[in-house]
């Protein structure tokens, strides 16, 4: 009887752990990554494209760690754009505010399930310190899921 106890409980602390790994890196089953740092980027700066074939199949992801800033060094808003051909105009797919990375920690913005298709994407600096204008960021890790 004990025997089993101890399996089971085996299994358990299996199943918690892959839950964790999962919980941790939610992107593992992206269609693609990369990783990248910023320097000295003012607003409107815009990151490399990427290309999303498969539709709706994991979210779009993108993590800052440890951001500085000129001035108060407090905030960095990041906007994702979705970039049509032809006449059809682009779509603004959002805009998070990373606040944590400007402590020293991980910013992490999630923008959800994005069409593929064949779309391009890339994402832009919005503001810096709740500014258009005026201030720069540089970013030690930026990593992007999609």
């Amino acid at each position: 009887m004990r025997s089993g106890n101890k399996v089971h409980k085996g299994a358990i602390a299996v199943a918690g752990a892959a839950s964790l790994l999962l919980a941790v890196a939610p992107t593992a089953a992206a269609e693609g990554s990369f990783s990248s740092n910023i320097r000295g980027a003012a607003t409107d700066f815009q990151s490399r494209w990427w290309t999303k074939n498969k539709n709706y199949d994991v979210d779009t992801q993108i993590h800052f760690t440890n951001c500085t800033a000129t001035g108060p060094d407090s905030s960095t808003t990041v906007q994702l754009t979705k970039y049509k051909t032809g006449p059809l105009p682009d779509e603004n797919r959002g805009r998070k505010t990373f606040t944590a990375c400007h402590a020293g920690d991980t910013s992490k913005g999630n923008w959800g399930t994005q069409r593929g298709g064949g779309d391009e994407y890339r994402f832009a600096i919005w503001e810096i310190n709740g500014s258009r204008s005026g201030y720069s960021v540089s970013v030690d890790t930026v990593k992007v899921w999609y």
